[in-house]
């Protein structure tokens, strides 16, 4: 049997069990603290693509990622990086993109383009609402 950890130890990890096991304590403080979020550096310009569609749909577009797949209830599935790699949206998506969720910072966001090329904007449940783009007083 394990020891129990040291009280500091726990104290450091409080923060995040309030996060997870009481979000309405967390999203009382960030309404309260009238921080700057990430949704209002969003926009919703890329190309919504299903799973079966074509990826030609999303050539025309010149930003990174070039398009979305969503499922059909908005649910993120993956993003499309380069036009005619496959010709289904479903073989040729990133499954994985940084995802980030409209109330965080963009100090948080900053540190995470540093390692991502692009942030796809999601609600909690994965729901695609846009992608984050920095301005230059964010970062």
């Amino acid at each position: 049997m394990d020891p129990p950890a040291p009280l500091s130890e726990r104290l450091r990890a409080l923060r995040y069990y309030v996060n997870n096991l009481a979000p309405g304590l967390r999203s009382f403080w960030i309404h309260y603290s009238d921080r700057v979020r990430i949704a209002e550096f969003m926009i919703d310009d890329l190309v919504r693509l299903g799973p079966v569609d074509p990826v030609a749909a999303a050539a025309a577009h010149y930003s990174t990622p070039r398009a979305v797949v969503l499922n059909s209830d908005g649910v993120l599935l993956g993003t499309i990086e380069q036009a005619g790699a496959s010709p289904r949206a479903l073989d040729a998506m990133n499954s994985n993109p940084q995802t980030i969720r409209p109330d965080m910072t963009p100090r948080l966001a900053a540190q995470l383009l540093r390692s991502n090329p692009y942030l796809i904007v999601t609600t909690e449940k994965g729901k695609y609402l846009g992608r984050y783009v920095p301005k230059l007083s964010s970062c």
